[in-house]
């Protein structure tokens, strides 16, 4: 026959198996929360876009545009985009004759950290603008030192702080 006994049993862990497993870590929900996490809004304007990739993970680390469509400008951009290149890292050049500061936009609505810009000046002494994205601070350098500079600040090497410190601010004139 069957007998019945009530007594206490101490439990220390207990362990529930579920049904149904559902892996969910794709390559996707990784891919959908770093653009999610990246994508901003400028505080002065709504319609200004922003991907804030880190210089390290974006897709195109630096934008070479030209002030005007001369042929002179427009050599020292390809010159400059021509040794970003060989030093592996991916250049967007826009020649469009939209103004500079959509160009800047367009750059920055794909993630771009940073943009060289030639100029009048740059014909005359040699040296361009670089702008970073998140601050958009522009500082003046020597033509020969872009390459060098961007690798730095895609590898980790230099901050904008340092290169500030560095090299002089370029004051942008507000109308």
């Amino acid at each position: 026959m069957v007998s019945w006994t009530k007594t206490t049993k101490k439990v220390h862990e207990i362990k529930f198996t579920p049904s149904v497993i559902e892996p969910s870590f794709g390559m996707g929900r990784i891919l959908y929360s770093l653009l999610e996490h990246c994508f901003y809004q400028r505080d002065a304007d709504e319609q200004r876009c922003v991907m804030k990739f880190k210089p390290a993970v974006a897709p195109q680390k630096c934008a070479v545009l030209p002030i005007s469509s001369g042929d002179e400008v427009n050599a020292v951009v390809d010159e400059i985009a021509a040794e970003l290149m060989d030093s592996d890292m991916a250049t967007r050049v826009d020649k469009s004759t939209a103004s500079l500061g959509r160009r800047y936009a367009r750059a920055d609505e794909i993630g771009v950290p940073f943009a060289v810009t030639v100029d009048f000046d740059t014909l005359a002494d040699g040296t361009v603008t670089l702008r970073e994205r998140d601050s958009t601070t522009q500082i003046r350098l020597p033509k020969a030192d872009v390459t060098r500079v961007v690798f730095d600040f895609v590898h980790g090497r230099l901050t904008w702080e340092e290169a500030t410190a560095k090299y002089p601010v370029v004051q942008v004139k507000e109308d």
